[in-house]
């Protein structure tokens, strides 16, 4: 088809008048009087013209632009930054859709070439991978934070997600390939000992920037389903503990929960992640609600991405406890 010295068609420029004429107020029958062509015929100028690229459509949600409540949540948890996301829909996965590709816009406005990247894989970090699009950086290493929350060899959703990392960022990607949760303290200590293992925790240590998720204790918990955690230390962890940060189970004010299972765990230890530079926590929902208070108010991020529902349970939450503090009545849990 012949096309102008832009690269136009004919159909393309007439596909561009269209969308303009309708995204001006126009209906679709005064775009076709206009443009002297059929109704029908203007219904398919403007899906040529969305899948041309021609037109892009943004949605501004005033709950994601509320400077009251992030600049509570940057005050209250000492934050550099706080994006906030209002999912399209109640489902889970709209929440890590919407949690990713905020975390995503922040990751490549944070990163610089050079720079060494860790990730802490989970559903929403996966989501994080698929919409970090094409981009430009230049000597990016990302290395993996954590052991994998199951079979390493049947954990294909995850190899996926580093190989959109590896694709997205043109970079090497550093893998542990072993599980985060092992048998005994001595299992996890001979493969410590693996070179491969060995340097991809020292570049772990060594990395700029963290991206990582929490998790709840419930019942359906990844980590809490497998077998390497007894039922004995299962039912302790529902008992005492909020969440995990990168795979370590901890209380409400950040303390492991189980050294034992502690000492068993193939992760980046809590010190290293909260002496990083650039801590990015990417979570939300209400039942991750204790981990992300508890991450937060002792130094794991300094950015925060998170859904305007749980940002206000937040906000009630840290008003709450500084009441408390105030009136000498808070007891630590």
């Amino acid at each position: 088809m012949k096309t102008d010295r832009l690269g136009l068609t004919r159909r393309d420029r007439l596909a561009v008048d269209a969308a303009k004429l309708y995204h001006e107020g126009r209906s679709q029958a005064e775009v076709a009087e206009i443009l002297h062509v059929s109704r029908p015929n203007v219904s398919k100028l403007l899906t040529h013209a969305r899948q041309r690229g021609f037109v892009r459509v943004s949605v501004e949600d005033p709950r994601e632009k509320d400077t009251e409540l992030i600049n509570y949540l940057k005050a209250a948890f000492d934050l550099v930054e706080v994006r906030l996301v209002s999912p399209a829909g109640p489902r889970e996965t709209y929440l890590r859709k919407a949690l990713g590709k905020a975390g995503a816009a922040l990751l490549k406005g944070l990163i610089r070439d050079g720079d060494t990247v860790g990730f802490a894989w989970s559903p929403t970090m996966g989501h994080v991978a698929s919409q970090l699009g094409e981009t430009t950086f230049r000597d990016i290493a990302v290395v993996q934070l954590c052991g994998n929350i199951g079979d390493p060899s049947l954990d294909l959703s995850g190899m996926q997600s580093f190989e959109q990392l590896r694709g997205a960022l043109g970079a090497s990607v550093h893998l542990l390939g072993h599980p985060s949760i092992f048998e005994s303290v001595a299992a996890k200590q001979a493969v410590e000992r693996e070179h491969a293992v060995r340097d991809v925790l020292n570049r772990a240590v060594e990395a700029r920037i963290a991206v990582y998720t929490v998790g709840s204790t419930q019942p359906s918990s990844p980590h809490l389903a497998s077998p390497m955690c007894t039922s004995e230390e299962r039912d302790r962890l529902m008992a005492v503990a909020v969440g995990d940060i990168c795979s370590h189970f901890v209380d409400g004010q950040a303390r492991v929960c189980l050294p034992d299972l502690n000492a068993r765990t193939l992760a980046i230890s809590l010190p290293d992640l909260r002496h990083k530079e650039q801590k990015v926590l990417v979570a939300g929902g209400a039942e991750n609600l204790p981990a992300i208070h508890a991450a937060l108010n002792n130094g794991y991020a300094n950015r925060l991405v998170i859904d305007v529902a749980t940002a206000r349970r937040l906000y009630a939450v840290q008003r709450k406890e500084r009441q408390s503090h105030q009136n000498g009545t808070y007891v630590p849990k």
